[in-house]
C-alpha cells in the first residue's frame, strides 16, 4: 500500500514536471482502444463470412441454378394515337361566267342549299343574241342555196336522160339508114333501081350518121352538166353543215348566259350582284361570281407519322374529335393513302372521309383524328428486366426442357417496363428475368414461374 501511494506520488510528480507528453500518452491510448474496437466489428465478421460462404460453396457445389421465368405475351393487335387535322369539303368549286355581259338576275346568295343543274344566275347577252340571230340567218340562206343546187342537178340530170334517149333514137335511126343503103346498092348492081334511088338512101344514111354523133355529143354534155350540179350540192351542202356548226356556237355561247350549279352543295361565296360588269374567263378573282362546296361528305387531310405510317390502310375506320362537340365522335373511314412519306416531315399524308349529311362540319375546322392502326406481324411483349446485352446486339435467355438457351433478338417499341420483340421470340416462349451473368449457353437450371403482372 505504501508503495501504491508511492507510485502515484511519482507520476504525479512526472505529470506536473511534463503536462503535454502526459496529453500524448492520453491520445495513444485512444486511438489504440479505436482500432481495437474496428478490428473487433470489422474484421473479425468478415473472417467469419468468409468462413460461411467458404461452408456454403462447398455445400452447394455441383447444385443447379435456380431462375425466375415469365411467358412472353403476344403484344398488343390494335394501337390508336390521336393526329391533328384540318376539315375540308369534299368538293370544291369557283363559280365563274363563260361570256361577257351584265348580271341580269341572281338567285341565290351565301349559304343556299343547291342542286345540279340549278340556276344559279342569268347574264344579259345581247352581242351573242344577235350573233346568233345572224347566224341562223346565214343557215337559212345557205340551204335556200342547196335547194337551188339541188333542182339544177335534178335539171341536168333530166336533160341527161334525154339526151340518152335521143341517142338510142338516132342509133336506130343510123342502123336501119345503114341497112337500107347496103341494100340499094346491091339491087342499083343489078339494074334493079336507079342509080339516083340508091344516092339518095346512101345519103340518108349519112345523115344519120351525123345525127347519132350530134345526139352522142349532147349526152356527153348532159354528163357534164349533171356533174358540175352535183359539185354545186356538195358546195351548197358543206355551207349548210358551217353555218348550222355557226348557229349550234352561238347556241351554246347563249346557253353560257345561265349559270348553273355543277353539283349539289351549298354556297359558300358570292361576289356579284345584278347590274354587275361580267368578263368571261377565269384569270382573275375579280371574275370569281360564286363558291359552292359539297358538304354532305368531309374530308380531313392528317400527317401519320413515320413509326405507323405501313400500318395505314385505305378501308381502316377513324374518328374526328372537335373540341365544340364535347363527347361526339364522328366515325370516318381512310378513304387514301399516299404512296410515299414526306422527306421534310417523315409523315404519310393520308384522307380521312366523314358522312355529314346535316352539314354540321364545315371546312376549316379543326379536328382531332383517333386512328387505329392493325400490328400484321406477330410481335411479343416481355418485361425490360429479361434483356442480356452483348456486343453484337441484344439477347433473351429462353428456358425449354430446364435448360437455358440464348436467343438473339431484334427490339420493336420500348417502354421502359416493357419491350416489343419483333424477331426471335414467340408467344408462349419461357423467358428468364434477370438471368445471373455467369449463367452459359446450354447449362441445366431450375425454371420458378412468376406471377404475370
Amino acid at each position: 500500500m505504501k508503495q501504491t501511494n508511492s507510485s502515484v506520488k511519482t507520476i504525479r510528480s512526472i505529470r506536473y514536471r511534463n503536462p503535454s507528453g502526459n496529453v500524448l500518452l492520453v491520445a495513444a491510448v485512444v486511438v489504440a482502444i479505436i482500432l481495437v474496437g474496428l478490428l473487433i466489428v470489422g474484421v473479425i465478421p468478415r473472417m467469419e463470412n468468409g468462413k460461411e460462404l467458404k461452408r456454403m460453396e462447398a455445400t452447394t457445389s455441383g447444385a443447379v441454378p435456380v431462375v425466375h421465368t415469365i411467358k412472353a405475351e403476344a403484344a398488343p393487335y390494335e394501337e390508336s394515337g390521336i393526329l391533328p387535322g384540318s376539315i375540308g369539303a369534299m368538293q370544291y368549286a369557283n363559280i365563274y361566267a363563260r361570256v361577257d355581259g351584265y348580271l341580269k338576275s341572281r338567285f341565290v346568295d351565301i349559304g343556299s342549299v343547291v342542286k345540279t343543274g340549278e340556276l344559279l344566275a342569268e347574264i344579259d347577252t345581247p352581242t351573242i343574241d344577235e350573233n346568233l340571230k345572224q347566224s341562223q340567218a346565214d343557215l337559212a340562206q345557205a340551204k335556200a342555196q342547196l335547194k337551188s343546187a339541188n333542182s339544177q342537178l335534178k335539171e341536168a340530170q333530166a336533160q341527161l336522160l334525154s339526151a340518152k334517149a335521143v341517142v338510142e333514137r338516132t342509133q336506130s335511126e343510123e342502123n336501119l339508114a345503114a341497112i337500107t343503103a347496103t341494100r340499094w346498092k346491091n339491087m342499083a348492081d343489078k339494074g334493079a333501081v336507079t342509080l339516083q334511088s340508091r344516092d339518095e338512101k346512101v345519103s340518108t344514111y349519112a345523115v344519120q350518121t351525123a345525127s347519132l354523133k350530134a345526139s352522142v355529143a349532147q349526152e356527153t354534155a348532159s354528163e357534164s352538166a349533171v356533174s358540175t350540179a352535183q359539185s354545186q350540192v356538195q358546195v351548197a351542202e358543206a355551207q349548210v353543215s358551217a353555218k348550222q356548226a355557226n348557229v349550234r356556237y352561238w347556241l351554246v355561247q347563249q346557253s353560257f348566259k345561265r349559270v348553273l350549279a355543277p353539283f349539289d352543295g351549298v354556297i359558300t361565296l358570292r361576289k356579284v350582284d345584278p347590274g354587275a360588269l361580267i368578263t368571261a374567263g377565269s384569270q382573275s378573282s375579280s371574275l370569281e361570281l360564286f363558291q359552292m362546296a359539297k358538304l354532305d361528305v368531309v374530308r380531313t387531310y392528317i400527317n401519320v407519322p413515320q413509326s405507323v405510317a405501313s400500318l395505314v390502310r385505305p378501308g381502316q375506320t377513324a374518328d374526328l374529335l372537335l373540341a365544340e362537340f364535347p363527347g361526339r365522335v364522328f366515325a370516318g373511314t381512310i378513304a387514301c393513302v399516299s404512296g410515299a412519306l414526306d422527306p421534310n416531315t417523315r409523315t404519310r399524308q393520308t384522307e380521312v372521309r366523314v358522312n355529314n349529311q346535316d352539314h354540321i362540319l364545315l371546312p376549316g375546322m379543326y379536328a382531332q383524328v383517333k386512328i387505329k392502326v392493325r400490328q400484321d406481324d406477330p410481335w411479343v411483349k416481355v418485361a425490360g428486366t429479361t434483356l442480356v446485352p452483348r456486343g453484337n446486339g441484344m439477347y433473351v435467355v429462353v428456358v425449354k426442357d430446364n435448360k437455358a438457351s440464348y436467343r438473339k433478338v431484334d427490339i420493336g417499341r420500348d417502354f421502359g417496363d416493357q419491350v416489343e420483340i419483333k424477331y426471335g421470340l414467340h408467344a408462349g416462349d419461357e423467358v428468364a428475368v434477370s438471368p445471373p451473368i455467369d449463367l452459359k449457353e446450354g447449362e441445366s437450371v431450375k425454371p420458378v414461374a412468376l406471377a404475370s403482372e
